[in-house]
């Protein structure tokens, strides 16, 4: 982290400490053929695994998107997405003109394997001259959820949605986005789910991984 000391920079390192979380429950997946937010395994739905991951490590988690809300998450605030934008990025901006000085932590509801430990290994690659944190998989890819986006990134996300560039992933190649790849052990919470048979696969693992602890 960088140790400038002038005005802005004390605000940037004390909202460093201000996080708040948020899942999209974006409604029904065409290749899944039902909503996403309503698949689970082990009598929670990964939509609950996801909330549960990260209040281990931020005070704020919100719901964003028009989706079905699993029964025990009824009471949880669910933001709109912003309208005229279409994928995520009309989750994250919700989310950023919900709290525009928080910083925010947005991931999916069909990523079954969020950890308390990957969230925190998440927060502890921000930085004060950090606009974004989007980890980078095995293969290269950004991955643009279960990421972290600063407030002062949210006028370049601004004037990208205001144009109609809806990719997040494009936003890796700004010099002030990092990248990184997070441990070996840490990968698989940034998988997600998108058809029945990944479901069915991942809900085996998942028992599998239960019988062996």
């Amino acid at each position: 982290m960088s140790s400038k000391t002038g005005a802005g920079d004390s605000s940037r390192c004390e909202v460093l400490s201000n996080v708040s979380g948020a899942v999209l429950v974006g409604g029904k997946s065409v290749r899944m053929g039902r909503d996403k937010q309503a698949m689970g395994f082990g009598g929670a739905t990964f939509t609950e695994r996801a909330v549960a991951a990260m209040r281990q490590h931020v005070e704020c988690v919100v719901l964003i998107g028009s989706g079905s809300v699993p029964t025990p998450l009824a009471e949880m605030l669910q933001l709109p997405d912003v309208p005229h934008v279409a994928g995520p990025m009309a989750g994250v901006l919700a989310a950023m003109r919900r709290d525009p000085a928080a910083a925010w932590m947005v991931a999916a509801c069909d990523m079954p394997k969020i950890s308390g430990d990957a969230i925190l290994w998440l927060l502890s690659q921000r930085g004060e001259d950090v606009l974004a944190v989007m980890p980078r998989s095995r293969e290269g890819r950004v991955e643009p959820l279960l990421a972290v986006y600063e407030p002062w990134a949210r006028p370049l996300l601004e004037e990208r949605a205001a144009a109609g560039r809806w990719g997040l992933r494009h936003l890796a190649g700004d010099p002030r986005v990092r990248c990184p790849q997070p441990p070996a052990e840490l990968m698989a919470a940034w998988s997600d789910v998108n058809t029945p048979q990944e479901l069915k696969e991942t809900a085996k693992r998942l028992y599998d991984g239960a019988c062996r602890a």
